[in-house]
């Protein structure tokens, strides 16, 4: 398997990121006529044509809890961080962009099914199976007649995809803390200082002290 091939998901206009730290061994390809298997080493001869269904794309690998030589990043991220942010996307219903270096799959994608266990041998190690469907804006064409020559001219708009968040909010009721908060809307408790510094003029110096009423940002 060349090195050369890097697994990105990200959202938000690019501003969050996830690089698997382990590429899959093969992706399944969904289409049409049914799917396909294929080794890593194969997609360069994926094509990603345009005027057909959307395609799925499923795999599966792990995050590690510690570096090993097939790893593909510098450094670790905690599992349960990642796992935190993939289910941050899929309760937002975020847009995600889904792209593999050195072949042709660069799409923006939703994220059908997303799976993952505690691997038995490697306590802290992450099993997953992941399930993305190509995501398309739909296009608009505006039509023009002209009553002189009696024709027509088709234009078509340029269609990007906007997968950047939106603002989200949260009202405090009673028995919140930030750390389930954090724990509630990333996965991981230890994240709550992304919510203290998004809302620190609102809470103040002490974060430990929530009034219920407050309505707190909640960023991605």
């Amino acid at each position: 398997m060349t090195s050369d091939y890097q697994f990105w998901l990200t959202a938000n206009s690019n501003k969050q990121k996830i690089k698997l730290p382990v590429n899959p061994t093969k992706i399944t390809v969904k289409r049409n006529s049914g799917s396909e298997s294929m080794d890593i080493a194969e997609l360069g001869g994926i094509t990603i044509l345009k005027g057909r269904p959307p395609l799925e794309f499923s795999f599966s690998s792990i995050f590690p809890s510690e570096k090993f030589p097939g790893v593909k990043v510098k450094k670790i991220t905690s599992p349960k961080t990642l796992i935190g942010r993939i289910g941050s996307w899929i309760e937002n219903k975020r847009i995600i962009h889904f792209v593999v270096t050195a072949c042709n799959i660069d799409i923006y994608a939703t994220i059908e099914s997303f799976t993952y266990s505690e691997s038995g041998g490697d306590v802290g190690t992450y099993e997953y199976s992941l399930t993305l469907k190509e995501y398309r804006e739909i296009r608009t064409r505006q039509v023009k007649v002209n009553p002189n020559t009696k024709t027509a001219t088709v234009s078509k708009s340029g269609a990007r995809v906007d997968n950047s968040s939106k603002p989200k909010t949260y009202t405090v009721v009673y028995g919140d803390c930030l750390w389930n908060l954090a724990k509630k809307f990333y996965g991981s408790g230890s994240l709550y200082t992304k919510i203290y510094e998004a809302n620190k003029s609102l809470i103040g110096p002490n974060p430990n002290t929530l009034y219920v009423g407050w309505i707190l940002t909640i960023p991605d």
